[in-house]
């Protein structure tokens, strides 16, 4: 059944009784949607940040060297994801973003970023003399292996089987990661402590 007449035309007249206000709530309810949509187009899109794909936990003695040497990637892409260079410090627990795929040739160390290294890691009154041998020993090449029976490595051309049992106490667990600079000088002056001076060298 329908509404009777007399109710019907009650509720009509009660709806429309004030057209002014009636009016005014549609221009209100309006201007909300149109703040909403203004609000929504104005507000700037979220920025979408590629995550690392993969990271690695650095480990006491390791450098950029030898993080890229162990996970298969080249020294210039590691050092790009990360914003570095070859004489960028490393510490224990920091986390560097490593490449997914293998990409591009390894790029060498300039003279200037080697001797950069020898000063960051030799004391002051030592670090001249600590370049003079590197030059002799290497030409400041650190990825010079001795010659004919391939007994030494790197910049200061350490003697690997004859400081094998403590290297591992830097971190150093192979002949191979004396060829990262900053691994080879590290070991180069704890080689000179040992020894109370420069006589591994003369």
């Amino acid at each position: 059944m329908g509404r009777p007449a007399k109710a019907l035309s009650g509720f009509n007249r009660t709806v429309g009784s004030n057209p002014t206000l009636s009016a005014m709530r549609v221009r209100i309810a309006r201007v909300i949607v149109l703040a909403i949509c203004l609000v929504g187009f104005m507000a700037p899109a979220p920025k979408v940040i590629a995550a690392c794909q993969r990271d690695h936990v650095v480990r006491r003695g390791e450098s950029w060297w030898s993080i890229a040497q162990a996970k298969g990637v080249s020294l210039r892409e590691i050092l790009r994801l990360n914003g570095a260079r070859p004489s960028t410090v490393l510490q224990p627990g920091d986390a560097v973003c490593v490449p997914s795929q293998p990409a591009g040739p390894p790029i060498t160390y300039t003279d200037k970023e080697v001797i950069q290294i020898i000063r960051e890691i030799w004391p002051d009154h030592l670090e001249d003399k600590a370049i003079a041998i590197a030059r002799r020993e290497s030409k400041l090449r650190p990825e010079v292996v001795g010659i004919p029976n391939k007994c030494c490595y790197g910049l200061f051309q350490i003697y690997y089987k004859w400081h094998k049992s403590w290297l591992p106490r830097l971190g150093i667990t192979g002949p191979r990661q004396l060829l990262d600079p900053r691994n080879n000088a590290i070991a180069a002056l704890e080689i000179y402590r040992r020894n109370g001076g420069w006589g591994p060298w003369e």
